[in-house]
C-alpha cells in the first residue's frame, strides 16, 4: 500500500475525524424539521462518547501494551551502527524561524546523540521523509535533524541521511540501503516506544534484525480515574493510527507479524554513559 493512499484511508478512519465529521453532520440533520430528532439524537450520542472518552484513561490503556512491548535493552560492549526514525522534526517550523523545532518526539533524536558518543566507532543513519520547500529550497527532516545534532555536539556530518522514506516501511527499507547491513552485526534502532513494535515489523520483514532502544513514552504509572478530557482524547488518535496501522501492515503482506516476537530478558538498564 503506497504512502499516499495510507495517508488518505486514514483521513477517512481517524478517529477524531470521525468525531468531528458525525457532530457536524448531527448539526446538519438537525436543521431540517424530517431529520431533526435524528441530529439531535445523534449529536447526544456524539457528546456522550466523548465525555466518555473524556473521563477514561483510554490513552494510557491503548498505549501501555505497545510501550511495554520491548524492554530497555542492556547495551552491548559493541554495536555496527544505531538507525533513528524521524518523526521528531518540524520542517515548516524550521522554515518559518530558521531554528531547527522539534515537537514530544524529540527524546529519538536526543537519545540517538547520546548512544553515538556511547559508540564513536558506530555508524549513524538518519531516516525521515518530510519536507516543504520554500523560496525555492527544500527544507527536510534531515535537515532539523542534522542542526538538531550539532547543538547536541553531534557532528551532524558523521550521520548518513536518507530523506526520501515517507512511512515506516520506507524508513526499514531506505535505512537499509544505505547500511548494507552483514549477518551478525548488531545495528540499534531508536524510536518512540509506542511505535516500535512496527517499526521493528518492517525491519524483521526485510531480515534485518535491530536492538531496539525505546524511547519517548508518555504512558503514566497506573492511578486512578481522573477526568482529564483533553489529555486523554489529544493522543487517541495517533495512538490508534499505530494499532491500526499494525494490522494494515500485516493483512497487506508488509510485515509478518501483528506485533513482533519479544526477545529473551536481559535485564533492563539506561546506561547511555558507558
Amino acid at each position: 500500500m503506497s504512502a499516499t493512499l495510507n495517508t488518505i484511508l486514514w483521513g477517512f478512519f481517524n478517529p477524531g475525524n470521525l468525531l468531528f465529521g458525525l457532530l457536524i453532520l448531527a448539526l446538519l440533520l438537525s436543521w431540517w424539521h424530517r431529520s431533526r430528532r435524528l441530529g439531535i439524537g445523534l449529536g447526544a450520542m456524539m457528546l456522550a462518547v466523548i465525555a466518555v472518552l473524556g473521563a477514561l484513561p483510554l490513552r494510557d490503556w491503548l498505549v501501555t501494551p505497545l510501550e511495554q512491548h520491548f524492554p530497555v535493552p542492556a547495551l552491548p560492549e559493541r554495536i555496527a551502527g544505531i538507525v533513528v526514525l524521524g518523526g521528531a522534526e518540524e520542517p515548516a517550523l524550521y522554515a518559518a524561524h530558521g531554528w531547527p523545532e522539534v515537537n514530544s518526539n524529540a527524546d529519538r533524536l536526543i537519545a540517538f546523540a547520546a548512544l553515538a558518543r556511547r559508540y564513536p566507532e558506530a555508524r549513524l543513519i538518519f531516516t525521515g521523509g518530510a519536507a516543504l520547500p520554500k523560496d525555492g529550497r527544500l527544507y527536510t527532516e534531515a535537515d532539523v535533524a542534522a542542526a538538531v545534532f550539532a547543538l547536541l555536539g553531534l557532528d551532524p556530518a558523521r550521520v548518513q541521511y536518507d530523506a526520501k522514506a515517507r512511512n515506516t516501511v520506507e524508513n526499514a527499507r531506505f535505512a537499509k540501503e544505505i547500511a548494507g547491513p552483514v549477518a551478525g552485526e548488531t545495528w540499534l534502532l531508536v524510536t518512540s516506544a509506542r511505535h516500535m513494535p512496527r517499526a521493528i515489523n518492517c525491519f524483521n520483514a526485510l531480515d534485518w534484525p535491530m536492538l531496539p532502544y525505546p524511547v519517548d513514552y508518555i504512558a503514566r504509572p497506573r492511578q486512578g480515574l481522573a477526568f482529564e478530557p483533553l489529555r486523554n482524547l489529544s493522543g487517541l488518535s495517533s495512538l490508534t493510527k499505530e494499532w491500526i496501522g499494525l494490522l494494515v501492515y500485516r493483512l497487506t503482506g508488509q510485515t509478518r507479524d501483528f506485533l513482533p516476537p519479544r526477545p529473551a530478558a536481559t535485564g533492563e538498564t539506561r546506561n547511555i554513559t558507558g
